[in-house]
């Protein structure tokens, strides 16, 4: 098997074709680049979304249980208000966080500025743990998620980035200095299909990921106190059906 060409090792690390670096070359978004960048904004957002509905969940949960269990009897009762409160004040303040947060997040992701790096690769802060893989070129520094990511840049050698700013950049492309030659004389492409995109698809899969993850966060407790008065029996059957149900939501989410 031929050994592959540096610029081969970016595209397909990076998911991105000829046509998309020529398009980045001229300062803006390909189509297939935006379709994703959209996607991407639509995903962020139902995430928001879902984190809301568990956040309000959970209140209406603690109240339906406070009740349930006999703990209060009145909305008036200040055993009852006082806790309530309290994690109504924590969650609000949790959410006017994250709202600001993802505001930016969904800005970066929508940007059409494209910004260029350009010089040799060196290796910035490593942290495993925490998914960050820096690298240094041409005065920026660029945080990569996976050592994957990073093993598609040789240090030393001289790259031009394409990126869009964020807390995590999003490369958009990369080439190896010199080797602009290469990618013009690439083969042609197949049209772009949107439905046919990696991306695209794996952000369409985790939107199902986390509609189902809201689902069951809410449902399940839901469930549990539905049941709370049948046999020990049925308890026993539902604990086991759950406990299905999460396995196998598991097993479809790595999938």
């Amino acid at each position: 098997m031929p050994k592959k060409s540096p610029n081969q090792v970016l595209r397909e690390t990076y998911h991105f074709s000829t046509s998309d670096l020529l398009a980045n070359r001229q300062g803006r978004l390909s189509a297939r680049q935006q379709a994703r960048q959209q996607a991407i904004a639509s995903g962020i957002k139902l995430s928001a979304s879902s984190f809301g509905v568990v956040l309000l969940g959970t209140i209406g949960l603690f109240v339906l249980f406070s009740f349930g269990s006999g703990t209060t009897t009145s909305l008036n009762d200040p055993d009852f208000l006082i806790p309530i409160a309290m994690v109504g004040v924590i969650f609000t303040v949790i959410l006017i966080a994250s709202y600001f947060s993802l505001r930016k997040q969904i800005a970066a992701t929508l940007s059409k500025t494209i910004q260029v790096a350009e010089g040799e690769i060196q290796h910035g802060q490593m942290h495993p743990n925490s998914a960050r893989f820096e690298i240094k070129v041409g005065g920026h520094t660029i945080r990569l998620l996976t050592p994957f990511q990073l093993e598609a840049f040789k240090v030393g050698s001289a790259y031009r980035i394409y990126y869009l700013k964020g807390s995590t950049p999003t490369i958009l492309s990369a080439e190896v200095v010199g080797s602009e030659a290469e990618e013009n004389l690439a083969d042609e492409e197949e049209p772009f299909v949107v439905e046919e995109d990696t991306i695209i698809q794996r952000v369409k899969k985790g939107r199902k990921i986390v509609i189902v993850l809201t689902l069951l966060v809410l449902g399940a407790p839901l469930v549990l106190f539905a049941i709370g008065t049948f046999g020990g029996i049925w308890q026993g059957m539902t604990w086991l059906g759950l406990m299905l149900v999460s396995f196998l939501f598991v097993v479809w989410a790595l999938r």
